[in-house]
């Protein structure tokens, strides 16, 4: 899902490839800031004793997801006469779960995994699925992976993981068949299955995928789960609010499933958009003002109106601090632009 330095220090920034608008970098390394916000931890998403629950959404229709807060969740379309998989989870025992569950469902093949981004959480069991089985990706996603490999990806995981790199033994790092700009589409006989690139979000590569007749969507880590906020992890939180209107201006979806955290509606995607609109105002009205970022950030709550899920608190008031960083950088010109 994302990468991690294991100290406070600068990380160092690695060759950017350009794929249409998206950025692609090396092990999915995303520059962290200087130092990270008050509070901060990085997500909790060692996969050990994982289970994954499938639950059904549709006719064909499942979601995987984790019985843990915020570890990652998948899930499984079921055509006329082959399978869909999103996502293939943080390592082989994990795709093994994946594959076993739509066995209990089906003993049509898999013919396709979509993978929604470069984070190896999202793509480290790709190895454990049939060799016949064509995986697709954005176009970036496939750059980033190209770049990368498993040693360099569990090392920027270690702090999700809780520094047990073991959940990452025996991994091979399998690169997607298939990329796609902005959108792929796939019929499966009676259930037609679409994947879009919006924009950059929580990383550059995160991909949506939709079921339009069932108004069904995967966001990966660009829309969390019931009861969360965004994390501006590329550090825009403008690109984030432009990717998130380019969402709403091609899909509805009734059911969200995030990549991490409970499925949730819709709604939440007008949410996320008043949060970051919020976090920029704060932020330029900071710069303004003259109020010393440091001294704000080691106070800064969410707002209240934002329910947050109370056993993701302290992640995500991390997240929000680490957001108000980001947008505050990105308001820099504000003080010279009311001049």
């Amino acid at each position: 899902m994302w990468c991690f330095i294991r100290t406070l220090i600068p990380i160092l920034f690695c060759c950017w490839v350009t794929s249409g608008n998206a950025q692609a970098l090396a092990n999915a390394q995303v520059a962290a800031p200087a130092q990270m916000p008050p509070g901060f931890i990085p997500p909790p998403l060692n996969p050990t004793g994982i289970q994954l629950e499938t639950r059904r959404l549709s006719d064909g229709v499942y979601a995987l997801m984790s019985n843990t807060p915020f570890a990652d969740n998948a899930g499984f379309v079921v055509g006329s006469d082959a399978v869909l998989v999103i996502d293939s989870h943080f390592n082989g025992a994990m795709g093994h779960k994946i594959i076993n569950a739509v066995k209990e469902q089906t003993d049509l093949p898999i013919r396709y995994l979509l993978n929604t981004n470069a984070f190896g959480d999202h793509v480290f069991g790709n190895y454990v699925f049939p060799a016949e089985t064509q995986i697709v990706a954005h176009q970036s996603t496939i750059e980033a992976l190209k770049q990368s490999t498993v040693h360099g990806i569990a090392q920027t995981m270690r702090g999700t993981v809780g520094g047990d790199l073991s959940v990452f033994d025996g991994v091979v790092l399998r690169v997607p068949d298939r990329g796609f700009e902005t959108q792929w589409s796939v019929d499966l006989g009676d259930t037609v299955v679409e994947m879009y690139w919006f924009g950059p979000s929580m990383s550059p590569h995160d991909s949506v995928v939709y079921l339009p007749k069932e108004k069904i969507a995967w966001t990966a880590n660009m829309i969390f789960g019931a009861g969360t906020i965004p994390w501006a992890r590329v550090g825009s939180l403008k690109a984030y609010s432009k990717t998130l209107q380019n969402f709403s201006d091609a899909i509805e979806p009734g059911i969200i499933v995030s990549g991490h955290g409970e499925i949730v509606g819709g709604e939440i995607v007008d949410t996320y958009q008043s949060y970051l609109t919020e976090t920029l105002a704060m932020a330029c009205e900071m710069v303004r003002s003259g109020e010393s970022l440091e001294d704000a950030l080691a106070a800064e709550m969410i707002d209240p109106k934002y329910e947050i899920t109370p056993a993701l608190e302290t992640l995500m008031t991390g997240f929000h601090r680490w957001n108000i960083r980001a947008a505050y950088a990105e308001s820099t010109q504000c003080a010279v632009n009311q001049r």
